[in-house]
């Protein structure tokens, strides 16, 4: 429980939670700013709940391989591309492995291909 609800009866808060979802205001829609119709995250619901926030994106919902891994969660920023490590980046890994590694494999197992650049050579004339 956050600090804000400190010294708070957890069913008195949830009385109040009741209350506020009955609401007619709550059933019938608030006028929202433009933002919030834009975006459909209405940022004044964090009023109502302390310590609360409002995100949105992809790297909030955690679907799909795109989501920026952060730092903090053992995230990057890609020494070739200077992009941060998205979670598409360990999808093709092993447990333990980052995106460089899965290069250092595909470059020895498809040495061959075009998109591996370790094996082309510049010959000055």
């Amino acid at each position: 429980m956050s600090a804000e609800y400190k010294d708070q009866d957890p069913i008195d808060i949830a009385k109040a939670a009741e209350r506020d979802l009955n609401s007619n205001a709550a059933k019938q829609g608030n006028p929202t700013s433009l933002s919030a119709e834009e975006s459909g995250i209405d940022q004044g619901v964090t009023k109502k709940f302390p310590g609360s926030t409002a995100e949105y994106g992809s790297k909030v919902s955690g679907a799909g391989d795109n989501r920026e891994i952060p730092v903090e969660e053992g995230g990057d920023i890609q020494k070739g591309t200077g992009r941060a490590t998205k979670a598409g980046d360990f999808d093709k890994g092993e447990a333990g492995e980052g995106p460089e590694h899965v290069r250092e494999r595909y470059a020895q197992d498809q040495g061959g291909n075009d998109d591996v650049r370790s094996n082309i050579k510049n010959k000055e004339a």
